[in-house]
């Protein structure tokens, strides 16, 4: 999803991915280690999750998948929206820190928030639903970790001044706070208690604090103005989403899953302040899946499949069609401001399957299509389609498609075709969202997917008729004066074809004549004029090479030429 707030001009935008893979055709079909989404080349990038829930059924399968592979994207930070457990004991939220150690090992600061699980649930009470639930040991066990988050020194950000814990922050760790990385800020809001009124009276930094702020929401003005006027991008993490983006849901989740479970008039209030402070995107968990929704101009995101089971009940299903799936998000601001963000799903390694056609006529198109098991053994199953949600969802506006891409590992033989907003990263000439290619030449090439850093790839062939390739490969000189263009060699097909004609010298390629696709009675003539790939090519003998390819083996000739000033 790539949305844009501000203008991007065309200095600041996404680097396009040169290639996603290169394949030998001889080998079986290997695993994609170049991602989709792209890692960007500028700017800086985020990591988000939420619901991580690492004592959940599958919960110590997921949570430490989500950690390895966004680590791979070297992000700038990680945010957390919470739920960390089941219950905010000592021991659950020590055995959270460290699973997140993993971050601490790579060099990427995380931040977190408070989830409603994160509290400690008083006797008498069912875990996550105390709203008055002790905050004690979260401030303990977090209370190493560094300012803003903690009481450890700052994370050091080398474009700017260096930052202090100041006297008047007070020990343990903070439930709201405020923290900057590069262009952005981070505006993290505790509204765990199913409602920020009732939250405000349990914060650290206690209220009124040293700004003299009396509410998160006040705090939440002063920090977004402030950010706005520095030209920073303004981000805000809170647990609870404003609004329950699932239509018509059942249990075993309460319905609507937001603050005072649909009945806090703050769920609009903070939907009109975050549109009025220019608020550029608010990050949420407490459902246990994949949603997005906008309220205001302002995107929201509920990143909840870290690790948490997700829920499903009478009449839903898990998949992108429900949103009941499993991954994070990435946040990219590039250096001219705009924002992308990816919803990247996490799968069994090795477990994507590609379906679709093994061979293909020449000037046919087919669609290829790929699916993959998640990280479930004990909870709910999740299989999860790499396509954007069903336009027959009542809310597909509101489901996020998994990250992925395909690519053709030729172009000459398969050649992609865009679908409907295609992504402006890709690599046009080899790639498309659509999974539709155009089978152009005989031949064999690879199609593959990639979706975070899982990836499939399958041989497609494109046949040839019967009969012969070539009717004549003929040279027309033995000699050239460097300089001037010079006719080499004639070739004259019997049927459509690719042919490569190469200029080569002790063993090394100097130039490249040609490499195209040539139709039935196709008859070309390819000229050099003696200089290589940069400079004019010595004085000597040179060996023409000309290979006419399909899916067979390559028909073959060479001669010598030798140049002359």
């Amino acid at each position: 999803m790539i949305y844009h707030r501000r203008p991007l001009p065309a200095a600041g935008r996404l680097a396009v991915l040169t290639a996603l893979l290169t394949l030998g055709l001889a080998a079986p079909a290997p695993a994609v280690h170049t991602p989709w989404p792209p890692a960007p080349a500028e700017g800086t990038l985020f990591a988000h999750l939420g619901e991580e829930h690492w004592d959940d059924p599958d919960g110590p399968r997921i949570f430490p998948k989500v950690i390895q592979e966004s680590i791979r994207y070297r992000p700038a930070a990680v945010l957390t929206s919470a739920d960390k457990s089941s219950d905010g004991t000592v021991a659950n939220l020590e055995t959270w820190r460290r699973y997140m150690e993993a971050y601490d090992r790579a060099g990427i600061p995380y931040y977190a928030g408070v989830g409603n699980h994160d509290r400690k649930a008083k006797p008498g009470f069912p875990e996550g639903v105390d709203p008055t639930g002790s905050l004690s040991n979260y401030e303990s066990v977090f209370a190493g970790r560094p300012y803003p988050f903690g009481d450890a020194p700052p994370v050091a950000d080398p474009r700017f001044a260096p930052r202090r814990r100041p006297p008047s922050d007070p020990p343990g760790a903070s439930s709201y706070y405020a923290v900057d990385v590069g262009p952005a800020r981070w505006i993290f809001l505790d509204n765990s208690c199913f409602s920020f009124l009732n939250c405000d009276p349990l914060q650290n930094p206690p209220f009124p604090d040293a700004e003299g702020d009396r509410s998160q929401l006040d705090f939440l003005r002063r920090a977004a103005t402030e950010a706005g006027a520095a030209g920073r991008r303004v981000f805000v993490v809170v647990h609870m989403p404003t609004r329950d983006p699932r239509p018509g849901h059942t249990e075993p989740t309460p319905a609507p899953h937001t603050l005072g479970e649909g009945t806090s008039p703050e769920n609009d209030l903070v939907e009109r302040l975050a549109a009025q402070l220019g608020v550029d995107g608010v990050f949420a968990g407490h459902i246990k899946g994949m949603w997005r929704y906008g309220a205001g101009g302002v995107p929201y995101f509920t990143d909840g499949g870290a690790g948490g089971e997700v829920y499903v009940g009478s009449g839903e299903q898990t998949g992108v069609d429900y949103g009941y799936w499993h991954g994070y998000r990435l946040v990219h601001v590039a250096p001219g401001g705009g924002v992308t963000t990816d919803a990247v799903a996490i799968f069994r390694p090795k477990s994507l399957e590609l379906d679709g056609p093994d061979r293909v006529e020449r000037g046919s198109t087919a669609r290829w299509s790929a699916r993959g098991d998640q990280l479930t053994e004990e909870g709910a199953q999740v299989t999860l389609e790499l396509r954007e949600p069903s336009d027959a969802r009542p809310n597909r506006a509101n489901l996020p498609t998994p990250a992925f891409m395909w690519t053709t590992s030729n172009a000459e033989i398969l050649r992609p075709l865009p679908g409907a907003g295609e992504d402006p990263r890709r690599v046009a000439e080899r790639q498309t969202a659509s999974g539709r290619f155009e089978a152009v030449c005989p031949g064999r090439a690879a199609i593959a997917v990639g979706s975070g850093w899982e990836g499939r790839a399958r041989v497609v062939t494109v046949p040839s008729r019967d009969g012969a390739l070539v009717r004549s490969i003929r040279p027309l000189t033995r000699g050239l004066q460097r300089g001037r263009s010079t006719p080499l060699v004639r070739v004259a097909l019997a049927q459509p074809a690719r042919v490569h004609v190469r200029i080569r010298r002790g063993g090394r390629t100097i130039r490249t004549l040609q490499r195209t696709c040539a139709g039935r009675g196709g008859v070309m003539t390819v000229s050099w004029d003696g200089n290589g790939r940069r400079r004019t090519a010595a004085l000597g003998r040179y060996t023409v090479d000309v290979r006419v390819r399909s899916d067979r083996d390559p028909v073959v000739r060479r001669f010598t030429l030798r140049t002359r000033r």
